[in-house]
C-alpha cells in the first residue's frame, strides 16, 4: 500500500512538473515573440491612423487651393510621433518657348514616427519606410491631358510654430495667396498660344516617387533631363500657386 502511495505521489509530482515547466515556456514564449508582434501591431495602427489624419489634411488644403475655403483645421493623434513643416522640396515648371521657368519652395508637412514618415508635399502624399521605400498614399494635383496641362503649386510655410511633439494638435491651413502663374498674358508673349509644350522637375527627398506618378499618370513623358518631365502637343496649360500658411494648436 505504501508503495503504491509512493509511486502515485511520484506521479503527481511528475505531472506538476511538467505542467509547471509548459507554463514557464509557454510565458517566456510570449514574453519573446508575442509582445513585440504586440508592440509592431500598435506602431502599424499609429501610423494608420496618422496617414489617415494627413488624408484629411490633403483634402482640407485642396479646399483652400480650389477658393472653397479659407482655413481649415484638422485634428491629428501625433501618438508619441512628432509633426513638423519642413522646408527643401522644390517645384521647377517651364512653359517651352516662353519666358516662364520659375521654381517654387514648396516645403510640406511631416509626420515621423520611429523612422517612418508620413510626408504632404505640393498636394501629395507620401508613407517613407526608407530611402528606396516610398509609398503615395495620394496623387499630387497635376494632369496632362491631350488637350491640356494643369499643375497645381501648393506652398506651405510655418505661421509660427513650425514644430510639436503633443499627443494631439489642431493642424490650421490658411489660405495666404492664390495666384495664376501662367499665361501671364491673355495673347501674345507668354500667352497660351506662344507655348505648346510643359516641363515639370520635382527636386526633393520624395523623388523617385514622384518619378513613378509621372510615369505612370498618363501623357506625361521624360523630359530632357533626369527628373523631368513634358506634357506636349497641347491647347492650353494652367500653372497656379497657392501659398497655405500652417500653425499648430496643442
Amino acid at each position: 500500500m505504501r508503495l503504491h502511495d509512493d509511486e502515485r505521489a511520484n506521479r503527481n509530482m511528475i505531472g506538476f512538473t511538467l505542467t509547471f515547466g509548459i507554463i514557464v515556456v509557454s510565458v517566456g514564449l510570449v514574453a519573446m515573440m508575442g509582445y513585440p508582434q504586440i508592440d509592431d501591431l500598435g506602431r502599424n495602427e499609429r501610423l494608420d491612423n496618422a496617414e489617415a489624419g494627413m488624408e484629411q489634411v490633403a483634402s482640407s488644403f485642396e479646399q483652400l487651393q480650389e477658393q472653397r475655403a479659407t482655413v481649415r483645421t484638422n485634428e491629428l493623434s501625433l501618438s508619441s510621433g512628432s509633426l513638423t513643416v519642413i522646408d527643401g522640396p522644390e517645384v521647377t515648371v517651364e512653359a517651352e518657348h516662353t519666358d516662364f521657368d520659375k521654381t517654387f519652395d514648396v516645403g510640406g508637412l511631416q509626420y515621423a514616427n520611429e523612422g517612418t514618415t508620413i510626408t504632404y508635399e505640393n498636394g501629395a502624399v507620401f508613407r517613407t519606410y526608407s530611402e528606396d521605400n516610398i509609398a503615395i498614399v495620394d496623387e499630387p494635383p497635376m494632369t496632362c491631358t491631350e488637350n491640356r496641362a494643369v499643375v497645381s503649386v501648393v506652398r506651405v510655410v510655418a505661421e509660427s510654430t513650425d514644430k510639436t511633439g503633443a499627443d494631439y494638435v489642431s493642424v490650421v491651413g490658411s489660405a495666404e495667396t492664390r495666384e495664376l502663374r501662367f499665361p501671364m498674358n491673355r495673347t501674345g508673349e507668354d500667352s497660351m498660344a506662344e507655348a505648346d509644350e510643359l516641363f515639370v522637375t520635382v527636386d526633393s527627398p520624395r523623388s523617385l516617387a514622384w518619378d513613378r506618378h509621372f510615369e505612370d499618370a498618363g501623357n506625361w513623358t521624360a523630359g530632357p533631363t533626369s527628373g523631368t518631365f513634358r506634357c506636349d502637343g497641347i491647347d492650353a496649360m494652367y500653372v497656379r500657386e497657392t501659398v497655405i500658411s500652417v500653425s499648430f494648436d496643442t
